[in-house]
């Protein structure tokens, strides 16, 4: 067995020397890789482009919400007087309110690059362009009760009759409807027994649209934390009502929906005839009402 041939002592050091410079430009390229790497994610993060990757799921989101919506929620109604003509359009979304809270809690780097008027000019233009450019066309105003009291109007109401509505199509009892005062807003929950006798609970809130005397409101029936966003917030006016709360008829003013309802499950063929009357006056297809229990 040959013995081992010693290196020279210049060899080894090259080596070494070799092998440290390989280490040193590893690390190089390591940083370089990191360095490069922070550079394209803060030129993603940058606050117009966040600006923009929001504005375009705003529109996503609200576009899809505008086509697959099926119209009003259900059943809500509250009560007044006599009927009267009115109109008043829904508030919008609180965007400065809600960016002042929100402006705090975004990164320094991004408030060092904008600022708030800046953001809240952009979308104080662009967001009722978006409104108005997803505004769904309607008909006419509808001519609604002139007040209504919203204490007298808590309480259980039956669906005698109803116009749309798809997301009752699985209702195979009556539904009813529950409201319960709430400072300025009712909370609201609707309750059905579905196809597979299951009782089937929607849960919701109703605003009133200021200046309408309590006869136009707005209902959601999406979670909470989701009320400040322009979606899920349908039409629900008062068209008739009596002086005793007893029945009410509820409509949208696309005339695609439309609610007649009593305290009791039925009411006399009379009353029917007179709500459906305002119904057909204000430009409902009344030939295509569910009823459930007509008297």
């Amino acid at each position: 067995m040959n013995a081992p041939v010693p290196l020279p002592e210049d060899d080894l050091d090259t080596r070494i020397r070799a092998a440290e410079e390989a280490l040193v430009a590893r690390e190089r390229r390591l940083l370089d890789g990191i360095d490069s790497l922070g550079r394209r994610v803060r030129h993603a993060a940058s606050p117009w482009r966040l600006a923009a990757s929001g504005v375009a799921v705003l529109l996503a989101g609200t576009t899809l919400w505008r086509v697959m919506r099926p119209g009003p929620s259900a059943p809500v109604q509250v009560h007044g007087v006599p009927p009267a003509h009115g109109g008043v359009d829904a508030g919008g979304l609180p965007w400065v309110g809600l960016l002042g809270l929100l402006w705090p809690l975004l990164p320094a780097r991004w408030r060092s690059r904008t600022s708030p008027g800046t953001v809240a000019a952009v979308l104080g233009v662009g967001v009722p362009l978006l409104q108005k450019w997803l505004h769904k066309p309607e008909g006419p105003p509808l001519a609604t009760v002139e007040h209504v009291d919203l204490a007298r109007y808590a309480g259980s109401w039956y669906e005698v009759a109803r116009l749309g509505a798809p997301y009752e199509a699985g209702c195979d009892g009556q539904p009813t409807a529950h409201y319960t005062q709430a400072g300025a807003q009712l909370r609201v929950e609707n309750r059905c027994l579905g196809s597979d006798g299951r009782e089937r609970v929607a849960r919701g809130v109703a605003r009133v649209v200021p200046g309408s005397g309590n006869a136009r409101l707005e209902v959601n029936f999406l979670p909470a934390w989701l009320h400040a966003l322009p979606i899920g917030w349908a039409d629900y006016q008062i068209l008739a009502l009596d002086r005793g709360y007893s029945v009410a008829l509820v409509g949208h003013p696309s005339r695609e929906s439309l609610w007649l309802l009593s305290r009791t499950p039925t009411v006399d063929p009379a009353t029917l005839q007179a709500l459906l009357d305002i119904a057909q006056g204000e430009g409902f297809p009344v030939e295509r009402l569910h009823r459930h229990g007509a008297g």
